[in-house]
């Protein structure tokens, strides 16, 4: 289910300045040295303010203050990401400066960048009106640029960005109609880990339990909480070798309406990952509205917004984050585990999606899908497999769907979609789980591919389990809106899937569902699915 909030920022591209050079000739640029004693400096900020474009900070081993400003264009180069500590600050580092004409390139290698608590930020207060109400950037901060074009160019290298925490200490009335009149408030705590309007390259660098929210610790006033290890606003983002891990963002009563993802958020520009993993992220909210507020949690590990030029995820693995809902007093959301990709430039190819969760719980309604995620564009060689998604309501009805939801179509190839499970649990009302594997809103082509061993099961009064391996139904979620498919089976199969459900509930489509969408096999099989193999074929 792709979110409808606006909270689109206007934004493109960036800029970068040129290396210094010395005298008439182009000259080695100088080494300024930090060192705990019997250096020309003792703490960093000293030597940064005494620094010029293009030199290089030696930072020997040992621990240092953060909280200061990089504004001119050096490399910050460390003993080793054990040895170096750069600690506190709120951020511990921030890069450029907030509306600059120009903002500076930086590379960092061989620190640790931790303990940094932030409350509010310079853009607090031109965008809300008011300090405190918008926090972020825990570890490393890359404001924007004055044009809203970019802002500083950042090199992280051989680095680690942990145990940072972001957490807002006020309040604007900016959110959507509260019960009692008046807006909601709103709140953001954006950026645990790095919170960026330029372009960064990370190379070799783990970013974990980086805390954004009411997952921090700090306070319970955040209504939004998001990229609790990157946020990227605007421009481009590389991720190469690296790891991005144990991030959480959370949300809660009294203001929480929005949490995720726990991992990364990327909002525009061009996207490259290869070669990392983005692991044990978790989005949660534990919401106390009612059914008329918008809410949810949404992304365990990877959101890509439909502002993204180009987005490439290879030879990486998405694995073992969650997003989570509850709602004490109505209706709950909670979709995309694993990737959430709002366009469908999306390459993937030789990666792994394994073992991600969704999980919706209510006294109202609950709706949960998307334990893979939801993806549009091309992937090839991929594993999607062991991911859940639980729904349940205590006295409305449940909806659970999907592992993995193929928005606006593509092409699955050489890949294997198996081991996933969907549950819907209505004691007192009505129930509707499918597509344990995956669910089509577009023309889907499955070329070498397997689907098998996925599950669905539906428990409640009334209700229906549909496609234990595939579903293909209208959009929006089975109305009269447009179909899926069509489906195209060339050299797979589809085996091996089951539906389940309580007295009351229809099972159809234990291998494939359709409605009223044609599908195409060569060289396929559909078989020993259960309790059939494909309604509507």
């Amino acid at each position: 289910m792709k979110p409808s909030k606006t909270k689109t920022l206007l934004l493109a591209g960036l800029v970068g300045l040129a290396a210094a050079t010395i005298g008439s000739e182009q000259a080695s640029a100088a080494t300024v040295t930090v060192c705990p004693s019997g250096c020309a400096f003792s703490q960093i900020a000293p030597a940064l303010a005494a620094a010029s474009d293009g030199e290089t900070i030696s930072i020997a081993a040992g621990t240092y203050s953060g909280g200061f400003t990089v504004d001119v264009s050096v490399k910050l180069a460390g003993a080793g990401a054990d040895q170096t500590i750069i600690s506190g600050g709120g951020p511990v580092l921030t890069i450029g400066q907030i509306f600059a004409a120009s903002e500076p390139t930086v590379s960092i290698d061989g620190v640790t960048i931790t303990g940094g608590v932030t409350r509010s930020s310079p853009e607090s207060t031109p965008f809300t009106g008011k300090d405190g109400v918008w926090a972020a950037g825990g570890g490393v901060e890359i404001p924007p640029n004055a044009g809203f074009s970019g802002g500083a160019t950042v090199t992280i290298t051989n680095s680690v960005i942990t145990g940072n925490l972001v957490a807002p200490t006020a309040t604007q009335p900016f959110g959507p109609p509260c019960p009692g009149g008046g807006n909601c408030p709103f709140a953001g705590a954006f950026g645990g880990g790095i919170d960026s309007w330029g372009t960064v390259y990370l190379a070799n660098t783990t970013v974990s339990d980086n805390r954004v929210g009411s997952a921090s610790g700090l306070s319970l006033l955040a209504s939004d909480a998001e990229g609790a290890g990157i946020r990227s606003w605007l421009a481009d983002l590389t991720i190469s070798n690296s790891v991005v891990n144990g991030n959480q963002a959370a949300a809660a009563a009294p203001n929480g309406r929005f949490a995720g993802p726990g991992g990364i958020f990327f909002g525009g520009g061009t996207l490259t990952i290869t070669n990392s993993s983005v692991a044990s992220n978790s989005a949660t909210l534990a919401a106390a509205f009612p059914s008329s507020v918008q809410l949810a949690a949404a992304t365990g590990g990877i959101h890509i917004e439909g502002n993204a030029h180009v987005a490439t995820i290879s030879n990486s693995t998405i694995s073992g984050n969650s997003a989570t809902m509850t709602n004490s007093v109505g209706d709950a959301t909670a979709f995309s585990a694993g990737l959430q990709a709002d366009t469908g430039v999306v390459t993937l190819s030789n990666d792994v999606i394994a073992d991600n969760s969704v999980t919706a719980t209510a006294l109202g309604s609950s709706t949960g899908n998307g334990g893979v995620g939801e993806i549009g564009g091309t992937l090839n060689n991929v594993r999607l497999t062991g991911n859940t998604v639980h729904v349940s309501s205590a006295t409305g009805n449940a909806t659970a769907a999907a592992g993995a939801i193929i928005f606006d179509g593509g092409t699955i190839t050489n890949s294997l979609i198996g081991d996933n499970h969907s549950n819907a649990s209505a004691p007192l009302g009505s129930v509707d789980a499918r597509g344990g594997g995956i669910e089509l809103f577009g023309p889907t082509t499955l070329r070498n591919a397997t689907v098998g061993s996925n599950t669905v099961d539906a428990s409640g009064i009334s209700g229906s389990a549909r496609g234990g391996g595939i579903v293909d139904i209208a959009f929006p979620f089975g109305t009269d809106g447009p179909p899926g498919g069509p489906l195209t089976l060339q050299n797979s199969s589809v085996t091996g899937n089951t539906l389940s459900g309580s007295t009351g509930v229809l099972r159809h489509g234990g291998g494939i569902f359709l409605q009223d969408e044609p599908i195409t096999l060569t060289n396929s099989q559909i078989s020993q699915n259960a309790p059939d193999q494909c309604f509507g074929c």
